[in-house]
């Protein structure tokens, strides 16, 4: 089974949104300053969509909304080739850091803290 495959406009979303800092994952330090290079181009050229990255820096999108943030950053992408670089950018430095803690994810070993705290128990099949 193949990891869900993400587009470029969706990586740089989750990264722009600060998605993966809420959940401890580690995104390299290149991808964040990409991903900050990003916003501020979308500052000075999508305003609208660069408000509301920044309120899911405090305030987190439900799907539906990080979806239809994701579908205007594709869009802006689409028309503006330096927002489409950009875009790129993001992808191409946090890209192989999701693959893996995808494919971690899945199979279960992704597991970061906590100590064993099983000891002396005793099963009984009857």
């Amino acid at each position: 089974m193949e990891p869900v495959s993400l587009t470029a406009a969706a990586i740089a979303t989750l990264v722009i949104t600060k998605a993966f800092e809420k959940t401890g994952e580690i995104i390299s330090e290149k991808a964040w300053n990409e991903g900050e290079k990003l916003l501020v181009l979308l500052k000075r050229k999508e305003p609208s969509t660069a408000k509301v990255i920044e309120q899911a820096k405090t305030q987190p999108l439900d799907y539906n909304q990080a979806y239809l943030v994701g579908q205007q950053v594709e869009e802006a992408a689409k028309k503006d080739a330096e927002i489409a670089q950009a875009v790129e950018a993001v992808a191409n430095e946090a890209q192989p850091q999701l693959t893996n803690t995808i494919i971690e994810n899945w199979q279960g070993i992704n597991i970061k803290g906590g100590t064993n705290t099983i000891s002396g128990n005793t099963f009984n099949f009857g």
